[in-house]
Order: structure tokens, then sequence, then C-alpha cells
């Protein structure tokens, strides 16, 4: 009866804890992304697409290494909607060539974590009827083939097995029945007693009373432990199946299926991805098995032979970890601790996975770079967020050089003095105050001296020089310090202090070193006032959690925040235009050595004492930040435009996102200016 209630128990409550998950943006793939179809292909995987070798129904994707076809099915979320059809995305010279059709190919949104309870578990639950019958027959031969006769211990199969133990020294097999490793698997520990195997017995006869033999197997295929992937426990075989092979258990072949039958017994030991030879062996096993119980035709088990496993490289379990992590904090700060993975909520954020790839590895590669030429620069930490410049959506966020190592995120909480990034924004307010002013406009460059309380301020340029008058514009792109605080003076501090606070930068301040950058900001919220030159003038908070589904279906996020009043488009134009010649005679003109073509604007920033360095900048719809630096005492010691303009311009690059040119609004003419006599 102890038995009995124990199972009747089990039936009534959740058998496993459900997870949460964050997810990001509807995926989009566009012409010109620097990704492969592999990097694609995981990304599919990781939205449950299915890796197979013929597309044959929705949901399902082929790669080759210069296409990828994909047959999507209708699906729709918070604010997308998806129709069912196929696309194609061509890739060549290590970019996406052509997507079809239109000129954006859009997909669902793909996991980026999962958010588990203690047990770390991840898991699919199917039902019977989506998990096919040569994987069934694959795992009863192999685990009890006389589950449909036996009620749940099977006295033939104990025997059979003290035969074979006593011929191979005791070491060869068990005689547990599918419903006995059920039993021991839902209640009962791993402990080897004569005890434990009792009760392991009365509880598989009990579960045989109270469910049918399709239920048990249903539940046992849930149930089952397939191994540690990333330390992540992979539990069921549609989990495995996809992490396996990048396909659902739907989906898998009789090879796939013989594969994940023959590691049920030692997981980890024989797994596919860390012991492929064993796990033939194994698969060879299981098709014998199978053949032996007239279950399965010699000439198909031969035509599985001769297929390679089948193995893909394995989606991540936590990718863009320090955007994850920032959205479980922000979801949880509002929501409560602990909600995400104790109600199974699933948090939709802005990330876009293409994207993301690109970051972190314009991160890992320049920081590589930057130790090989730079030892000096040993242990230094680099950031890197995109913006969309139409939303505000944070599509790639890069908090570190590497996770693993150190998870804090100092794209969103590391403070920094932002130097003279913020010269692009005292550009624009000045254009925006003085509609007079245009690049070609003389300023001062000369020595200065202010009276700041009962100190005598005099700025001095990077270069120790003074060029007597200087244009707006080459003063820009030279970063001449003086010109920089003699406009500020001229717009007025007080307005700079407004003006960048309304952008976001809360710590700006109306001293004069505002003007230089004195004052602190994370990335992100850089990135976020520089979306105001691609915007055109309007400026767009960052958002990265865009939705959040309760278990009921519900929505329950607030709406982003309202964006500033927009400047106009004339100053926001002439700003652009200035900020693009730095990087064609300025401080990013280097950004050509990294493989940059085309049309884009951006302003390099170091502060005193070379201790951190910037690049800030913009395509024609993303704002870019990269922040270097160390996270304590140490100076850097060198530039933006030496240590942050490589990560900026190798992503940028590789984006698919930078343009011919900015286009002027109506009112505003370009003419042709001769400024030498002779």
């Amino acid at each position: 009866m102890d038995a009995l209630s124990k199972v009747d128990a089990m039936r009534e409550r959740p058998l496993w804890a459900e997870s949460g998950s964050i997810a990001s943006a509807p995926v989009e793939i566009w012409p010109g992304m620097g990704v492969s179809a592999e990097d694609v292909a995981q990304i599919l995987q990781a939205s449950g697409y299915s890796r197979v070798a013929s597309i044959s129904a929705p949901g399902d994707f082929e790669v080759s290494t210069s296409r990828i076809r994909l047959s999507r099915p209708a699906a729709s979320g918070a604010g997308w909607t998806l129709t069912e059809r196929e696309v194609q995305i061509g890739f060549g010279g290590g970019r996406v060539t052509v997507v079809s059709p239109g000129s954006v190919v859009t997909v669902a949104p793909s996991e980026l974590a999962g958010v588990r309870g203690a047990d770390a578990e991840a898991r699919r639950a199917v039902s019977r009827e989506t998990i096919p019958s040569h994987l069934v027959q694959a795992v009863l031969a192999m685990e009890d083939a006389r589950f449909y006769e036996h009620r749940g211990v099977d006295p033939l199969g104990i025997l059979r097995a003290i035969g074979v133990n006593l011929k191979s020294g005791g070491k060869s097999q068990g005689g547990s029945t599918l419903t006995q490793q059920l039993a021991k698997n839902l209640f009962l520990t791993q402990e080897r007693t004569l005890e434990r195997k009792l009760r392991e017995a009365a509880l598989a006869l009990a579960l045989e009373q109270r469910m049918d033999k399709d239920e048990l197997l249903t539940l046992y295929l849930n149930q089952i432990y397939l191994g540690q992937v990333g330390g992540v426990a992979i539990c069921g075989v549609d989990q495995a199946a996809r992490v396996f092979f990048g396909q659902s258990a739907e989906r898998i072949g009789l090879g796939q299926a013989a594969t994940l039958a023959g590691i049920i017994s030692a997981p980890n030991r024989y797994s596919p991805l860390k012991h492929p030879e064993r796990a033939l062996k194994r698969r060879e096993l299981v098709l014998r098995r199978m053949v032996s119980l007239g279950w399965l035709a010699p000439e198909a088990a031969d035509k599985a032979r001769a297929r390679g496993l089948g193995a893909v490289a394995p989606v991540r379990h936590r990718r863009a970890p320090w955007a994850v992590d920032a959205a479980i904090a922000e979801v949880e700060g509002g929501l409560g601790k602990g909600i995400i993975s104790s109600q199974a909520v699933t948090v939709g954020t802005t990330i876009q996975p293409a994207l993301q790839v690109l970051a972190e590895r314009a991160v890992q590669t320049s920081l590589s770079r930057l130790t090989e030429h730079f030892p000096e620069t040993k242990g230094a930490q680099m950031a890197l967020v995109a913006v969309r410049a139409a939303d505000g959506a944070v599509v790639a966020m890069v908090g570190g050089g590497n996770y693993g190592s150190s998870g804090f995120n100092r794209a969103m909480d590391a403070r920094r003095q932002v130097g003279s990034t913020v010269k692009a924004l005292t550009w624009l307010f000045a254009y925006e105050d003085d509609p007079s002013m245009a690049p070609t406009t003389p300023i001062p460059d000369q020595p200065y001296e202010v009276q700041v309380g009962e100190t005598v301020w005099a700025p001095k340029n990077y270069d120790g020089e003074y060029l007597g008058v200087v244009s707006m514009q080459d003063a820009l792109a030279q970063s001449r310090n003086v010109p920089a605080v003699l406009l500020a003076e001229r717009v007025g501090l007080r307005r700079i202090k407004s003006g960048l606070r309304r952008l976001g930068l809360s710590r700006a301040t109306d001293f004069p070193s505002v003007s230089l950058g004195a004052f602190d900001a994370t990335p992100v919220e850089l990135a976020g006032a520089f979306t105001v030159f691609p915007g055109n003038g309007q400026a767009m908070p960052p958002v990265l959690v865009r939705s959040v589904r309760l278990p009921d279906g519900r929505e329950g996020w607030h709406a982003p925040p309202a964006p500033p009043p927009p400047m106009s488009e004339r100053a926001a134009f002439l700003a652009t235009s200035s900020l693009a010649r730095v990087m064609t005679h300025g401080t990013g003109r280097r950004a050509s050595k990294f493989g940059l073509n085309g049309v884009v604007g951006g302003k390099s920033g170091t502060t005193d004492d070379a201790h951190d360095a910037w690049f800030a900048g913009f395509t024609d719809t993303l704002a870019v930040v990269v922040w270097v630096g160390f996270d304590k005492g140490k100076n850097l010691g060198l530039t933006g435009s030496m240590a942050a303009l490589p990560a900026w311009t190798r992503f940028v690059s590789s984006s698919g996102t930078v343009g011919k040119g900015f286009e002027a609004p109506e009112g505003v003419i370009s003419v042709s200016l001769c400024t030498e006599s002779g």
C-alpha cells in the first residue's frame, strides 16, 4: 500500500521542476553579415528547428557550406508573427551573400539560456505520438525487450541476467525492467542494497497498476538521464536528440535512435560528442539486438551502419551570457527573485543572435591582438554594446573578455569617464542652438584659461600644440580639446549638462571639464546617447527586455521608456557628417585597416593618463560603443583609436549595416569651397 500511495502522490504533482527561459528577439539575417552557414545553423537549432539532410516538414532546415534552406513554420509571440514559408540564405567569402524572400530573413526567437532550479536539468517533455517507433524499439531492445509482456518485474529477465553474470564474473548485465528503472529514478537513490531492490520491485508493480504501458514508456523516455553537456544534465530523448543531433526526437533516423538507446546505461562514457568511437560500438550493439529480435531487417541495419553518427556541435546552454544575466536581474528586480525558474517565465530580449556572435568574436580577437602587440595590457577588459537606433533595442552585448573568468557586466555596470567621445554631442548641441554654424565655421584653437571655483583651469590639446583657428569639422576630427571647451562655453554649460542628461547621461555636470568627458557613464548609456545620430535627431533609451510571458500566457512587462524630445534633423545631420569625417581624416581613420568599407561616423575617447579607452560611433542603423581598460587602478596607456577602435571596426564591418552615406534632410545643401589662395 505504501508503494501505491507514493505512485498516486507522484501522479498528482508536477514531475519535473519547470524552467524558465531567456530568448532573443525574432532572429534576423541579412546580406553582408559576417557569419557562416554553421553559425546560422547553431542559431536555428537554438530556435527549435531540426537540422536534417533534406527538408520535408515545417521546422526543418538543411545546411551546406554555401546555403541554408529552411521550411519556416507559422509562429507568433509578443509583437511578432511569422507565416509558413520556405526561406533560403546564401553564403560566400565568410559572409551572407543573399537571402530570399526579401532583404531580411526572419525566423523564430532563439533560446539564449534556460533558467533552471537547483537540479540544473534541461528537458523537453514530448508526447508518445511524437516519438518515432524506431526509437522506441531501439530503447526496448537494449533496456527491456519484454516490456509489453511483464507486469513490472520480469522473472525471465532476472534469471537470464543471473546466468550472464555468472559466466562473466558478475559484471555484465542487470535484471531490472524498464519499469524498475523508472521506479528507481523517480523514487529511490542509487545505492545498491537488497532492501532498495525490493522497494524498487514493489514500486514497479505499483506503477504498472496505476499506469498503462504507453504512459510508462512515455514517462521513461522523458525522464531518462542522457549525460552532461556544458554543466547541464540532459534529460529525456527529445532534449538529447536536439543537443547531440540538432533535431527533435521526432525527426531522428534509425542510426541516431540506436545511438541514443546505446548510451542510456552510461551516457557520459558513451557520449557521441565526447567519445564517438565508443558511441559507434554501442550503436552497432543496438542494431544487432534489434535484428536478432526480429524488429529490424538486416538491410535496414546495414543502411544505418553506412552512415556516420550524425552528431553536430552542441549549442551552448548559455549564450550572450552578460545579456542573459542582465535580463534576469531586470525581470526579477521587478517581479520577484527566483520567479523565472519557479514559475516557468519566458523572457523575450532584444538580442540579435547573429550580431551577438559577431560582437563576441570582435572582442575576443581584439583583446588577443591587443595583448600580443602591447604585452603590458595583459589582464585588460573590454566591453561592446550595439543599440538599434530605430527603437533602442540592445542587439548585442559583451560585458568582458571572458565570462567564465569574470561575469561582471562592464557594458551595463562599469561607470567610467567618457573622455572625448562627448565632443560628438557638444557639436550636436552647437549646431542645434545656432543655425548659423556649419562644419566649416572657424573656431579658435589657442591657449585658454577659465576660473573654476578657486582654481584656474587651463585645458591643453593632446599634442600640446595650438593651431590658432580651425574649422569645426577639423577640430572634431582631430579631437582638439581647447575648441571643444570654447564651443561648450558658447553653447552654455547648463545647456550642455541638461542636453547630455536628456540623452541618458545622468552623471553629466555643468563644470567646464564636462566638455572633455570628465563624468561617468556606462557603455550602454553612451550607446543610447549616440542613437541620436543615426536616429536623425531622435535618441532612443536602450531596452534589453522586451516581453515577459507568464505561465498562463499573460504578458507581464511594462512598455519601454519614452524617448526624449527630438533634436533637429539639420543639427543631427551636420554632426553626423562631421563624425563621418573623423573616420576619414581624424582619429578613426585607422578603421580601414580592419576591413571597414562604407560611410560610418564615430569618435574616440581617451581619459586622463590613458586610464580608459573608448570608441563610440554609428552606422545607418546601429549605435556601437567599445570600452577598454583595467577593472582596478592600472592605466591602460593607450588611446581610444589604438585600443578600442579595432574591436569597434571588426564588429561594425561584419554587421552588414554599413551604408554608402547619410542623407541630408530638406533644406541642407552641400557646396565645395576652396579655402586656399594661389
